[in-house]
């Protein structure tokens, strides 16, 4: 069995001097998508943004995180300066965000997106475009051929999202994070999404970092869940397990308030 693509311990993240996030672990095997759950505002999408240095200006993160980017090298993520993260950023972790709309240009064609992205990543001027096209498929886009020239303003959420996705798969990261990517989707759009994302996760070499304040979502679509509340994550385990027969109090509020969680857990294991 391999090693864990991402070992995190210890980390701790402060905003304006306040802890936010207070010694938190977790671990990320290959294959297996992993749910950080937690209330708004708990920490969670700090802890991950802290792992590619894309913290607002006040807020400082220590501890360790090692990343093993499939090549025989393990980078410690909160250690290395900007230049040195930087081109980790795509092919060692991708992230897609909550707004997918928001994180596209309005003014550059999905084309013109993976073509950047797939130029970036060194792929021949001449292959890009087919290149894009199978990206696109792989993330859910029917007909991808469509879509090349339109512009993310003229796409539906579930279509933005898929092409987030695609642009954050372009690169083949090891560890890809997903936060809250179908909050703004309707239930048929969440489930395709979530489906293409854990299918993807177990064919390839990578880890999936599904952060969601969604119990049901956790429990239907993830391997492991940790919970974060507090700043810690004071629970972390299968999924089927942990939301069956929670050990923590507030693990236990959390699936109580879910009310028919039982229905969808395990579903895909």
């Amino acid at each position: 069995m391999s090693g864990p693509v991402l070992a995190v311990a210890d980390l701790a993240v402060s905003v304006a001097g306040r802890r936010v996030v207070d010694g938190a672990d977790i671990v990320l095997a290959p294959g297996e998508v992993t749910a950080l759950v937690g209330r708004s505002g708990s920490g969670k999408s700090l802890m991950a943004r802290s792992l590619l240095g894309l913290l607002p200006g006040s807020a400082r993160a220590t501890g360790t995180a090692l990343l093993d980017t499939g090549d025989g090298r393990v980078h410690d993520l909160l250690k290395l300066p900007p230049r040195l993260l930087h081109p980790l950023r795509g092919p060692g972790i991708g992230y897609v965000f909550q707004e997918a709309q928001a994180s596209l240009n309005p003014t550059v064609t999905i084309g013109g997106h993976l073509q950047e992205t797939l130029k970036a990543h060194g792929v021949h001027r001449a292959q890009r475009r087919a290149r894009g096209l199978d990206v696109l498929r792989q993330a859910g886009i029917q007909a991808p051929e469509r879509i090349w020239p339109a512009y993310p303003f003229e796409l539906s959420g579930g279509q933005a999202q898929r092409v987030a996705i695609a642009l954050a798969w372009a690169r083949a990261p090891r560890l890809l994070i997903a936060d809250e990517v179908t909050s703004a989707l309707d239930p048929v759009a969440q489930a395709d999404v979530l489906d293409m994302l854990r299918a993807g996760t177990a064919a390839g070499d990578r880890a999936l970092l599904l952060i969601t304040h969604d119990l049901a979502v956790a429990g239907r679509w993830a391997d492991r869940v940790a919970v974060l509340d507090g700043g810690r994550i004071v629970e972390e385990g299968p999924a089927e397990r942990l939301l069956r027969d929670p050990a923590h109090p507030f693990t236990s509020a959390l699936v109580r308030a879910s009310g028919s969680i039982h229905a969808t857990v395990g579903r895909h294991h």
